[in-house]
């Protein structure tokens, strides 16, 4: 590899600057990763507490024919273990096998809005027509990972016929392009189905997306350690490929005509090719124009205005609990990953008007009125329920049970309430009350066995993860994104209008999640290879 070019520089160890930094150091390229943490990984990392282990980010990963193919052809070899879904509302339980459970899921439907029974007619075969499009793009493994292009066989046998299945899943994709919301609306005037079918998405998620997520729940599998295997199994690729990470290396600056960023002891890093795969805003905030010439001054001000103006995805509010339950317990009721609403009546307005009417007006407010709305949220929520040890039997002590327990959040409501000073207050009330829920319904009496507990916020994600909001997968779906987000664009979304500098994770496109983040690095890394190669 010839020297010119060669320093490359990736802010932010998570599974984008990871992916990134494992490829490029493949290639004999000087990678220096840097992450303002303790440790690597972002979002994604298991931990223990008193012989219990937790995922503190993603609950499991969605394969969606990126994650295995890229460690594969990196050359990683792991373990990774069934993760089945489970849905359930009230005391209605099943479990997602395959894509005839949708008749299992139609017949709950039914049996809790009988007098919709219409509705639900019309809903259950679009959800089907959407999850096979979606199976188009789940089922077949990215073919730009590996050597699969050079086997002629498989390019015209498989490739070929995928790929026009692909374009025209793509096509529907465009014509379900509107908020699942708007679009159940015309299908449906019953608040509580609506809120039932949509309310563990993010607000105004595209309907091709949340409609077609029953594949998706077939994608799902789980590592062995937890999630946080993926971050370890990048970290030592990183590092076994001759990379170098430097963790608690907070930037603060990055100056593009100087080639350099600074971190917050001031020391400074020299780059050939910059990688930003952290918080975007963040880079925008400590981005120094100076010297920026006269064709690339006018979009970096329109790119920073667009992405700092840009709202964040909810972010979630997730529960550890350590129960004196054996799992075989957890087993019989829901099995180790559940979406549970313990309600038929669903949110509703509830995260609706009396939500934004809250948060704009939460000075206003009593404490009593907060509360109020919170027990009201609490109870019709959506909570997805992850049992670790129901995957991999060492991640509990012998006899006990440790769970995780989320449910979409709004930053905007915790620093609310983080200002108005009782932020501890309200957080043990959450957990007080979905503990409350949870043992009046799926789980009975389930308070009178819990070992201890804690609990993360959006705020908690923001303050450790430097991510904006807190979000988790980066942009909100209430505006237009500030960011590439069809798929056939994918390839452009890591770059930036900075000579030499690249962007991936969360934040570079949108909807993001752990395979998009992970797509995204690989192709920043792509692109400065092929640029290389062109000198």
């Amino acid at each position: 590899m010839a020297t010119t070019n060669n320093r490359i520089v990736i802010v932010g160890a998570g599974m984008a600057g990871l992916t990134a930094a494992a490829y490029l150091s493949r290639a004999n390229y000087n990678v220096l990763l840097l992450d303002k943490n303790d440790r690597t990984g972002g979002l994604v990392s298991t931990f223990e507490s008193n012989g219990f282990f937790f995922d503190s980010g993603p609950r499991a990963f969605v394969n969606s024919g990126i994650i295995k193919p890229i460690l594969k052809d990196l050359g990683i070899d792991w373990e990774f273990l069934e993760n089945a879904i489970s849905i359930g509302v009230e005391d209605l339980l099943f479990r997602v096998n395959s894509m005839d459970d949708l008749q299992a899921y139609k017949q709950v439907l039914l049996d809790l809005y009988p007098d919709s029974r219409a509705d639900i007619e019309k809903i259950i075969p679009i959800m089907y027509e959407l999850s096979g499009y979606n199976r188009v793009l789940y089922e077949f493994d990215n073919p730009n990972f590996g050597d699969v292009l050079k086997d002629k066989k498989f390019v015209f046998r498989k490739l070929i016929p995928w790929t026009f299945k692909f374009l025209h899943a793509l096509h529907k994709f465009n014509q379900f392009n509107m908020p699942m919301e708007v679009f159940l609306n015309g299908l449906s005037d019953n608040r509580s189905l609506i809120g039932i079918l949509t309310q563990h998405f993010f607000r105004k998620t595209p309907t091709y997306f949340a409609l077609g997520y029953f594949y998706v729940y077939l994608d799902y599998f789980y590592p062995k350690g937890g999630t946080g295997a993926l971050d370890r199994l990048l970290r030592e690729k990183v590092l076994s490929s001759g990379g170098t990470i430097q963790t608690k290396k907070q930037v603060v600056e990055v100056i593009p005509c100087e080639a350099r960023v600074v971190d917050s002891d001031g020391v400074s890093y020299a780059y050939d090719r910059l990688i930003w795969a952290a918080d975007l805003k963040t880079l925008y905030r400590t981005l120094n124009p100076a010297g920026l010439d006269a064709k690339t001054a006018p979009k970096y001000e329109a790119a920073a205005h667009q992405i700092l103006s840009a709202k964040g995805a909810e972010s979630v509010f997730i529960m550890f609990l350590a129960v004196n339950r054996p799992p075989a317990y957890f087993q019989q009721n829901g099995g180790e990953h559940m979406f549970y609403t313990p309600s038929k009546q669903g949110l509703g307005e509830l995260n609706g008007e009396e939500r934004l009417d809250l948060i704009e007006h939460f000075e206003q407010k009593t404490k009593g009125e907060v509360l109020d709305w919170l027990e009201k949220f609490i109870k019709r929520n959506t909570y997805e329920i992850s049992v670790p040890v129901l995957r991999d039997g060492s991640m509990a002590p012998e006899g006990q049970t440790g769970l995780m327990i989320s449910c979409l959040f709004d930053y905007e409501m915790m620093a609310k309430v983080q200002n108005a000073g009782w932020y501890d207050e309200f957080k043990k009330t959450v957990e007080n009350q979905v503990i409350a829920v949870l043992s009046q319904t799926v789980y009975h009496d389930l308070d009178q066995d819990i070992l201890f507990k804690f609990s993360s916020t959006p705020l908690t994600i923001q303050n450790l993860a430097g991510s904006s909001e807190g979000a988790i997968t980066g942009w909100s779906f209430e505006a237009q994104p500030p960011v590439i987000n069809t798929l056939k664009d994918i390839p452009k979304s890591v770059l930036t209008p900075i000579p030499n500098i690249y962007q991936a994770g969360q934040w570079a496109y949108s909807p993001a999640g752990v395979p998009i983040a992970m797509l995204t690095g690989w192709y920043a890394a792509q692109e400065i290879m092929k640029r290389a190669k062109r000198k």
